[in-house]
């Protein structure tokens, strides 16, 4: 008789580890179904978290949960998705602080925790149940970890058919956390790439309309010779200069440095070029014709941008040259035959674009055989070496000492020499060369 009780003992001891064991073996079949499921989800990041958060629900058959990203900015968890009634009031109010909370002890210490009655642990933060209504009463809280690296957590509130949650829930809860932290990286990763490839779209237009708007020849207009180098130090920048032939034998040179590089100063030196066309039309007057531009530029820039900018205005009528400057690098007069090798007068106003109310100074001076003047931007002259050494005015005054007195020539051996200087160096800034010369 005794041994008929051992024997159903062992029996039931048995039975209870083939129930155990299969019930491991049904957990394992669901859990690769899941992970089927939530690898193939959407990479779309908003889809694939709320796609995991209702798997996590069915996996852990609870009330409701919630999935928290850390945010690298400011070290807090965010709620990305919190669902159930309560979900949308406690993800647009709450952040919460590495260490605060079940689901900041997690994340702070990167292991996972198992609350069976939250009462009772001192850790628990009441702030959103109370906010939103919602009672907790037992938690499930497992880090989201991708490269050994804690990217947020995941929950399960309340189970649905006990009364708490236990150890014996981590491991499927926690391989499961495995399976949502690889696909959320997928979907970072897939993301940023849409985002790369959105950007390089966007420069290409960007870049093919600056193409489009800068000048592709070296015009020449009653005598006075033009030459013109520009190289972006992005795929599109901030620099700009024209050519704008007029009525009544007047030729119209402009350069111009955007603040800022990039989409928006591609944008801005666009909205800068079309208006200096349009006002260039109505006045020979470089000052008029900058103040008008100011006044649309202060009217119409929203990003707090400006443009530094040096306009000269020919008369081949009576061989003059009037200019304006607006907080650019004055421009450099070159007279071979005369030795003549100087900047013209410093004389300016502010850059363009900041203050609509502005007095621009304009300076006349007579035309001469010979007479080049070279419009640069400070990418020339602060051009660097490894050293950080900068090309300077020296050595660009030295360059044009150089040149045989024609425009052409004048730009290509000064864009040669910063080349040269800076050629084991990142380009840091646009560079732009404007020569103009009556011969």
């Amino acid at each position: 008789m005794d041994n008929i009780k051992i024997l159903k003992k062992e029996i039931a001891v048995l039975q209870k580890k083939c129930a155990s064991k299969q019930d491991k073996i049904d957990n394992l079949k669901e859990l690769i179904r899941i992970g089927g499921s939530i690898t193939s989800a959407s990479l779309n990041i908003e889809k694939l978290l709320n796609t995991i958060m209702r798997t996590a629900e069915k996996v852990m058959h609870s009330q409701t949960s919630s999935l928290m990203l850390i945010d690298e900015q400011t070290d807090e968890l965010v709620f990305e998705v919190a669902r159930g009634k309560s979900g949308k009031k406690i993800k647009e109010k709450f952040r919460l602080k590495l260490g605060q909370g079940i689901a900041g002890w997690v994340a702070l210490h990167g292991k996972p925790l198992v609350v069976p009655d939250v009462s009772k642990d001192p850790r628990f933060f009441s702030k959103p149940d109370k906010d939103s209504g919602f009672a907790t009463s037992s938690i499930i809280c497992v880090p989201l970890k991708a490269q050994n690296k804690t990217i947020g957590v995941l929950q399960a509130l309340n189970p649905l058919n006990k009364k708490s949650f236990s150890n014996r829930d981590l491991p499927i809860f926690k391989a499961f956390a495995n399976l949502s932290a690889i696909a959320i990286e997928n979907a970072k990763v897939h993301t940023y790439r849409m985002e790369q490839t959105r950007l390089r779209n966007e420069l290409e237009i960007a870049q093919r309309i600056q193409q489009n708007i800068l000048p592709h020849t070296n015009p020449v207009f009653k005598d006075i010779h033009c030459c013109a180098k520009n190289l972006p130090a992005l795929s599109v920048g901030g620099d700009l200069f024209d050519f704008i032939m007029l009525k009544n034998n007047h030729l119209a040179v402009v350069i111009g440095d955007v603040s800022g590089k990039g989409i928006p100063a591609a944008l801005f030196m666009v909205t800068m070029i079309s208006n200096l066309r349009f006002h260039a039309q109505a006045s020979f007057e470089p000052a008029e014709i900058l103040n008008e531009v100011n006044k649309t530029l202060c009217k119409e820039s929203t990003m707090g941008m400006f443009v530094t900018t040096v306009l000269l205005m020919f008369d081949m009528n009576n061989y003059t040259l009037k200019y304006a400057n607006a907080g650019h690098i004055p421009p450099v007069k070159i007279n071979k035959p005369k030795n003549v090798l100087r900047h013209l007068s410093k004389a300016s106003t502010p850059p363009l674009g900041i203050m609509p109310d502005l007095n621009f100074f304009q300076e006349t001076v007579k035309l001469e055989k010979g007479d080049i003047f070279l419009l640069y931007t400070d990418g020339i002259t602060e051009a660097r070496k490894i050293n950080h050494t900068e090309f300077g005015e020296n050595r660009l005054f030295n360059t044009l000492k150089h040149t045989d007195g024609t425009p052409k020539d004048v730009v290509e051996k000064v864009f040669k020499s910063v080349k040269e200087f800076s050629k084991k160096a990142n380009q840091h800034d646009d560079i732009t060369l404007v020569a103009a010369g009556y011969l």
